[in-house]
Formats: C-alpha cells, structure tokens, sequence
C-alpha cells in the first residue's frame, strides 16, 4: 500500500515538473521579444507582469505539488545552501519594513526591478530554474530556444534599422534605438550574451563543420550588434570574460606546464576566437568613439543615456548610509536620495530637473536603498556564487557537454552580474541574469558538486503540520500577490485612459471618471496628483462659463465642489507618499490656481505657499520650486518677496532662463526698470559668459522701447548661445520695431527649425512679411508679459 502511494506520489511531482518546465522554457523564449502593444502598458511593466505572473504560478505548482505529494525537492544541505540564495530577498523584506512598509518600496508604480516583490520573485525563479533545468537535455533546449528567441529579435532589430523607426513600431517603438529588450545600451547587453555563448560553444563542444559555420556566423553577428551599439562597459566586461576565457584554456590542462612549452606551442594553446573576441574589445575600448561614432552615423542609429557618475553615486551612499546605516532609505527610493544629495554643478547643465532613479549601476544603488545590510547580502550571495563557479570550472568531469553547460553558464552569468556594478539593466537583462545564474546552479547539481534530495515531511506529524502550514501560508500569499498585480495593471488601464480622454478627446468629464476608477483600483499618489490636476483644468472651465446663460449659483457650486475636490486629491497625495515633493507641488497649484485676490478664495495664498515650502524641503536644490514661490508672490503683491524667491532661484543656477524672465517682469511691475538694467549691467561685468544676463538686460529694454539697446545686448547673448530661442524670439521683435523685416524674419525662421511646432511663429513671420504688426490677429500681444517664456529651449 505504502509503495503504491510512493509510486503515486512520484507520479505527482513528475507531471509538475514538467509543466514548470515547459512555464520555465516559454518564458525564456518570449522575454526578450515579449511586449504589450498597448499604450497603457509600458515595455518594462508587460514584461515584469510576464515574469511575475509566470513566477507566482511557478510558487504554486511547486506548493501544490509538494503538498499532494509530501516531499520536496531540496539541494543538499539545505539549510546552507537555501541560507546563501535566500539571504538578499530576506534583507530587502526587512529593510523595506524598517522605511515604513510603502507601496512604493515593495511594488512602486510599475513593479520596478529594484522594489522588494521584483527581488523576492527573481531569487525565487532562479530557484526554480536551478530546480527544474538539473538536466543537460534541459539545459540545451533552454539554450536552444534561446537563441531562436535572439534571432527573431536581431531580425526585428535589422529589419527597423533598413526601413526606418516607423517600420514595426507598433506605437511604442518610436526611435530606432527602442527595443523589446530595453534601451540601445541594453541591447548590447543582450548580444554580448550571444557573443559568449556562441564563442564558447564553438569552443568548448566538438560540432560538426556546418554548426561551427552557424556559430561562427552568430558570433559575427553579435559582435556587428556590438559594434553597432558601442556600449564601452560591454566592451570592457567582454574583453575581461574572454580573457579569463583563454587563460582557463591555457591552464585547465593534463599537459605540461603552459610556461616550459616552446612559444610555437604556446601560440597553438590560445584559443583563436576567444583571442579575436579580446583582440576587438581592446580596439573598441581605445578607439570606440570615432569607430561607434562611423557606424551610428552611416546607419543613422544616434543613443544618449544619461545616468549619475560612480562618484556622485558613492557619494550619495556614503551620506545617506551616515544617516541611515543598516538598511538605507529603503527599496525603490534612490531619488529622494538624490534630490538631497545631488552635486550643485548638475544645476548648470540639462538635467538639473531631473529625477534619477538608479545610480551608476544597480549593485551600487542597492548600497544607498538598503544600507550596510543589503551591501554585505549581495556580497555573500555573490561570493558564494563565484566561489562555486572558480571551483566548478577547474573541476575535473568525465562528461564534457556537462563540463560546457557549467562553463558556459557560468561565464555569462559572470558576464550579466558584472553588468549589474556598472550599468542599471533593463527588466529583461535583470530576468535574465538570474535565469543563466540559476541554470549555473542547475549545472552545479548535475555536476554533483552540491546533491538535490527529495526531502520528505510526512513521516513526521510535527514537521509535516508545520511544513504544511508554512507552505498554505505562502499559496495564499503567492495568490494575493497575483490580485495585487492585477489590480496594479488595471488601474495603470484606467489612469491611460485618462489621460487619453483629456490630452487627446479634450473630455474632462470622461478623464475624471477614469482617473476615479484608478484610484479606486490602487489608491496610488501619482493618480491623486493626476486628479487634482484635472480638477484644476475642470475649475479653469467652469470660471470661463457664460454667466448669461449658467446661473451665478450654480457657477459658485460647481466652482466649490470642484475646488474641494482638487483639494482633497492634492491632500490625499501628499499622505499617499509626503516624501515625493512632486505630490507637494500638486497641491500648491490646486491653492494657487484660485489664489488671485479676485477670487476671494480666503486661506489658497497660505495654503499654496505652505505646501510649496514643503517641496522646497524635500527638493531642496530645485530652482524651479522657488520660482513657484516668486510667481505665487507676484500674483499676491508681494513684489519684494518675488524678487527675493527670483534671485535664490538665480544664485543655484545662474543660467535659469524663467528666473529672469519672472525677475524682469516683476522690475517692470515695481517700475525699477532703470535700476534693474543697471544692476543688469554691472552683474554681467563681473560674469561676462553668462548668456542669460544678457537676455534679462535686452527684456527690460525691450520692455521701455528701447529696441535699439535690447538688439546690441540680445546679439551679444546670441553670439555667445547661437540657439538661445527666447533671446532669438525678443531680438527678432525688436528688429520689426524697428522696421528691419528681413532681419526680424532670419530671426524668426531660425527660430523655427528650434520649435518646429510652434504655430505663432508662423503668424509673427506672415505679419512681418505682410508689413503688419507681428502679433495682429494674434492671442499673444505683450509676450514679455506672460506667465512662462514664450518659446522653449532646447537646453537650460
């Protein structure tokens, strides 16, 4: 009876282990080239939905299977080796607990790589994977599909690159450099995993002539892809792997000592491939600029991507780990890091507004996001990891297919892991750093380095409750994790569908009501904020009412019930998430969009100056809060406080166009136009490279008529910036005060290559032409009057 139960139970565990196989595979396969051609489902959300619904499954099949069957499948000894896998997913549960248990922490808006679900999960499926692929036939199949995988991406990638960015675009894919994979960069990533695993099976396994051909080729073609993307950490990280390559070639050998061998026989025991693969990341590595540069442009193929230096990185870890030392500011939460810790030199350049999620690599934002603790995890893990790869490799094995399937593994792991320290990959390189790491593990169980015993809780009566207990507890919560995504994803449909309706429809009634049901699916500070900030187009359209054909009180009750909602969204915000300024600034202009005196909406100046200042506090380095504040000023009166908020705004980023515009404007307001020019005058003496004093000098000319002297000074400023728009756009208007046409037209053409959709310009050029006034028939007629700089610039 009790062997025909074993039988039964064998039985059991067999069918799920092949479906979790055949789960496992699928996802393989459909990771790379997998997307949701949707606009309310970004690439990194499909995927991480994907992956996380696939490794929640995984969770309860091997529940399931365990329970019915008794037993578990379990490396050997268990504690230990569960102790080194289970340690990083353990430190970032209790350092998410330790900074407050957030949402944001734990899932973030789109189930981020760097939340403690997407780590808990990816450690989890490697475990599987280590569990399921413990068999070469397995091992192969996972390459093999693989490989069909990266070859229908390269076609697609090909394909996009001969026939344009709107070839295959599918409404997400609008550059070139935009793939299924991720950014240019993660591509790279991607086809430097196909370098090592076409170089290394061509090495390692004696195939026929017509496979090494298909390796050959493969490898030819990745190393194109490469060349293509001319990512330098690639190269260098590829350069390192094929060089430890051909020395584990040269020494993993019965002969004799490679240093007593004559220098014929020395030059026959490196690997050729290997020697080409190290021999061309050392040429791209030295000259990859100008080759990278060649090719981007023959193939019109341009990437920018921008992160923080390894510097700044390490410096923000160091004061965040000072103040918060075991587990950091928590998962997930680098940015508020940043935006306290930034350097004061980002402010002079393009990305002074920007808020950077990740450091320079993934490993080292992991430093500032869970401390000491979450450092020294990952170094256990990964020490542990390498320690069994060096000794794996130099291992002595009869079967060489196995010997290749553990140093193939290895080797592109290795590679993937390395990737993590220098570069923040994308969704898809992250999945599949731990699924080659957990066919690594795989291979190791093959090997027999560490054994895999089916461990049964049965017998037992103690351990099997408890067991079992544990396993219910954690079906249960692989379940709700599942409904918590779920919901995630349909309130990310909603709140697209919001912002469809109201961008696109113009329909803010329709917006509203999906902007609700967002929020009523996932109670998510970004939908509050998107709430109140619809309320306050609602509350602008209300206000624009005829009152001849609405009634005054059903104007004020729409005005009242409307305003209190945008209130309470903008509140609502801030207690979702009062560490985010971005939820700060919403509720600051719910108070300021009712706060001119007019209105008489008693407490909106306070109200908006108090959750403004809060901003300030928590974006402390951001100039463009201050100018909220000096605008905010200005429409209450204050003048002297506007001009004080403009030039703190001024003195963190000297070269801040919409400080002195604003500044400008409220000498004017306060008739200080004379004393203004000559403090002007008198700053730009002391820092004459400073374009955007010029221009300030040149408005304020502007602004008396004087258009004679706003010309000489708004030259200098364009001389010293060629594409300076504003100062191009103000110079232009004197030029037509003056009646010099063709000037003033040059002016505004050029102009227009800056703002190509810009629809004024073209009627200021036809006015001009036609010998008109450049704003007849025109919404604008005083634009240095208005609240924001007239046109945009293309860098600040």
């Amino acid at each position: 009876m009790e062997e025909n139960i074993a039988v039964g139970n064998a039985h059991k565990r067999v069918w799920f282990d092949k479906v979790s196989f055949v789960i496992l595979l699928a996802l393989v396969f459909l990771i790379p080239i997998f997307f949701v051609p949707a606009s309310f489902i970004s690439l990194q959300f499909g995927t991480s939905l994907l992956f996380a619904f696939s490794s929640i499954l995984l969770i309860l099949l091997y529940i399931i299977s365990g329970l019915l069957s008794g037993s578990l499948d379990l490396p050997h000894p268990a504690k230990y080796i569960l102790g080194f896998l289970s340690l990083v997913p353990i430190v970032y549960v209790l350092a998410g607990i330790a900074n407050g248990f957030s949402r944001m922490s734990f899932f973030g808006y789109t189930f981020d790589i760097n939340t403690v679900g997407f780590v808990v999960l990816a450690f989890i499926y490697m475990f599987f994977v280590s569990l399921t692929f413990r068999d070469k036939h397995r091992i192969f199949y996972s390459y093999f599909v693989f490989v069909i995988s990266s070859l229908i991406l390269s076609i697609f990638i090909i394909a996009r690159i001969i026939f344009g960015a709107k070839f295959l675009a599918f409404g997400m894919f609008t550059d070139l450099t935009l793939t299924p994979i991720g950014t240019w960069n993660n591509a790279g990533i991607f086809f430097g995993i196909g370098a090592i695993l076409s170089l290394l099976t061509y090495q390692m396994l004696p195939v026929s002539r017509v496979i090494k051909t298909i390796l050959s080729l493969a490898l030819l073609l990745s190393l194109v892809f490469l060349a293509l993307v001319n990512f330098k950490v690639v190269w260098i990280i590829l350069g390192i792997c094929s060089f430890l390559f051909i020395l584990y070639n040269i020494f993993n050998s019965n002969s004799v000592s490679f240093s007593s061998l004559p220098l014929q026989r020395k030059l026959r025991k490196i690997p050729l491939y290997p020697l080409i693969v190290f021999v061309l990341s050392v040429i791209f590595v030295i000259w990859g600029n100008s080759l990278g540069t060649y090719l981007a442009t023959r193939l019109q193929v341009t990437n920018l991507e921008v992160r923080p230096s390894l510097t700044v990185t390490l410096e923000i870890a160091k004061n965040t780990i000072k103040s918060r030392p075991l587990f950091g500011s928590g998962p997930n939460t680098f940015v508020t890091e940043w935006l306290t810790y930034r350097p004061d030199d980002i402010l002079s350049t393009v990305f002074w507004n920007t808020d950077f999620t990740n450091g320079i690599g993934l490993i080292p934002t992991f430093a500032v996001t869970t401390g000491i603790i979450g450092v020294l995890s990952w170094l256990v893990f990964l020490g542990f990891y390498v320690y069994l790869g060096i000794k794996s490799i130099f291992m002595k094995m009869e079967d060489s297919f196995v010997k290749y399937l553990l140093t193939s593994s290895f080797f592109i792991s290795l590679y993937l892991w390395i990737m993590t320290f220098v570069y923040v990959p994308s969704t898809v390189i992250f999945i599949l750093t731990f699924f080659f790491t957990g066919l690594f593990f795989a291979s190791i169980y093959l090997s027999g380095l560490i054994k895999v015993k089916t461990t049964s809780f049965t017998f037992n009566p103690r351990t099997g409750f408890v067991s079992s207990l544990l396993m219910v507890i954690l079906f249960f919560g692989g379940l709700t994790l599942a409904y918590g995504l779920f919901k995630n994803s349909q309130s990310l449909r909603y709140y697209q569908k919001s912002l469809y309706s109201l961008n696109t429809l113009k329909n803010i009634s329709e917006s509203e009501d999906y902007m609700v049901k967002a929020i009523a699916s996932v109670g998510s500070d970004v939908y509050y904020r998107a709430l109140s900030e619809i309320e306050i187009i609602k509350l602008n359209a209300i206000l624009s009412q005829d009152s001849t054909k609405v009634k005054i009180e059903d104007i004020q009750k729409q005005f009242s019930d409307t305003l209190a909602s945008a209130i309470k969204a903008g509140i609502a915000s801030t207690e979702k998430d009062s560490s985010n300024y971005l939820n700060w600034i919403a509720l600051g202009r719910v108070y300021e969009a009712v706060s001119a005196p007019e209105l008489k909406v008693e407490g909106a100046f306070e109200g908006a100056q108090s959750a403004y200042t809060e901003a300030l506090k928590r974006n402390p380095k951001n100039p463009g809060i201050l100018i909220l504040l000096a605008r905010l000023s200005a429409t209450h009166g204050d003048l002297k406080l506007a001009r004080t908020y403009a030039i703190q705004a001024i003195a963190l980023k000297k070269n801040y166009l919409d400080a002195y515009f604003l500044l400008t404007q409220v000498e004017v307001s306060d008739k200080n136009i004379k004393g203004a020019i000559d403090s002007a005058t008198a700053a730009s003496i002391i820092d004459p490279t400073n374009a955007a004093i010029f221009f300030q000098i040149g408005l304020l000319k502007y602004n008396i008529a004087d258009y004679s002297g706003a010309i000489q000074v708004l030259e200098k400023a364009t001389s010293m910036t060629p594409n300076y728009a504003n100062a191009k756009y103000f110079l232009g208007l004197s030029y037509a005060a003056l009646g010099e046409r063709d000037k003033a037209i040059k002016e505004f053409e050029d102009l227009k290559l800056t703002n190509p959709d810009n629809t004024e310009i073209d009627k200021i050029i036809s006015n001009i032409k036609l010998g008109r006034d450049p704003f007849a028939n025109a919404e604008t007629k005083k634009p240095e009057k208005g609240k924001t700089l007239p046109v945009k610039e293309k860098v600040q």
